[in-house]
């Protein structure tokens, strides 16, 4: 089988990579992307996935995407549909997407659209493998609104497209989440969205508290730590930080995971050629991840002009799936 046409945008390799890690470390974070880049985070990242995502301790998590696809499938039959895979990830719930759709008569032509290159390529391949029709997949920071909407006008035309964001949206700040979807999202389109939820029934604050603290292990664990001290040694930093820690927090008044590693030493220090000056009070930040409510989540999207129908949920509340669409 040949090895499938992926265009890759500038910025996430060579120097233009580099300037993003200086700014990042300017701003004192590891951008979310930076976790994913390399084929040695692409495999750590996929065995914190393997040994700490509920989806493999519980049928629940994978039930509601089944559920999801099949009905969504239903309403699509015998339709021309791209698929789009954005923050693609190994490809393998696009897949069963694609046999369902598939099973519907669906001709389904597919794009796989990550930061990693070998998310992007693993993917791409999986779905021809499946049949699924391919001219081109990407490899792109989904930061890049504007430069997304202009690649996938040009390079899928005029179908109407099924969009998948499975697992991404605890890791992007409410404002880019909103941007992202009014960017890839036109009238017609439908989008398959995924969020862990701070798994609650009530909105008090002390059993919102509670509800985190009941599934801390999933992020405060070997794992997840060596996955992200991997990006303080791909770019030089794991002699000026103390080993990461994981905490519970809020992020514009929405429950969420924080990790941080605390300088060592408030002394200024150049790299790249760059001066940088770090604050004892102020840790860098490595890593977020949003838990929403149900009622937060469609909030947010009502007032962004989407309509959110909720598809499946677990019965333990740890995660949802949604019907995203243009209002």
């Amino acid at each position: 089988m040949p090895i499938p046409a992926i265009d890759i945008h500038p910025l996430t390799q060579g120097q233009s990579l580099q300037d993003e890690v200086i700014e990042s470390l300017r701003a004192n974070r590891i951008d979310p992307k930076l976790l994913y880049v390399t084929p040695r985070q692409a495999e750590l990242w996929r065995q914190v996935f393997l040994h700490h995502s509920p989806i493999h301790a519980n049928f629940e998590f994978a039930r509601i995407y089944w559920d999801a696809f099949a009905r969504i499938a239903d309403q699509l039959k015998n339709q021309k549909r791209t698929l789009v895979g954005l923050g693609c990830g190994n490809g393998h719930k696009e897949l069963q997407f694609h046999s369902e759709l598939k099973a519907q008569s669906c001709e389904v032509l597919f794009s796989a659209i990550d930061v990693s290159h070998d998310f992007v390529l693993e993917s791409a391949t999986k779905l021809i493998a499946a049949g699924a029709d391919h001219r081109r997949s990407l490899v792109c920071d989904l930061a890049q609104t504007a430069f997304l909407k202009k690649w996938l006008d040009r390079t899928e035309g005029a179908f109407p497209r099924v969009i998948t964001f499975f697992g991404l949206v605890p890791n992007f700040s409410p404002l880019a989440v909103t941007r992202l979807l009014h960017s890839v999202l036109r009238p017609g389109d439908v989008m398959l969205a995924s969020a862990h939820l701070a798994p609650v029934r009530a909105e008090n604050r002390g059993e919102i508290r509670s509800a985190m603290n009941s599934i801390l292990p999933q992020y405060d664990n070997r794992k997840t730590l060596e996955w992200l001290a991997e990006a303080l040694k791909i770019w030089d930093l794991e002699s000026l930080v103390e080993r990461p820690q994981v905490s519970i927090g809020e992020w514009e008044g929405i429950p969420a995971f924080f990790a941080f590693a605390s300088w060592k030493k408030a002394v200024p220090f150049e790299k790249w050629g760059h001066s940088f000056s770090p604050k004892m009070e102020e840790p860098l930040r490595l890593f977020f991840s949003l838990r929403y409510t149900v009622s937060r989540f469609e909030a947010m999207l009502r007032r962004e002009g989407f309509s959110a129908e909720l598809l499946s949920i677990t019965s333990c509340r740890q995660e949802a799936i949604w019907c995203i669409r243009r209002v």
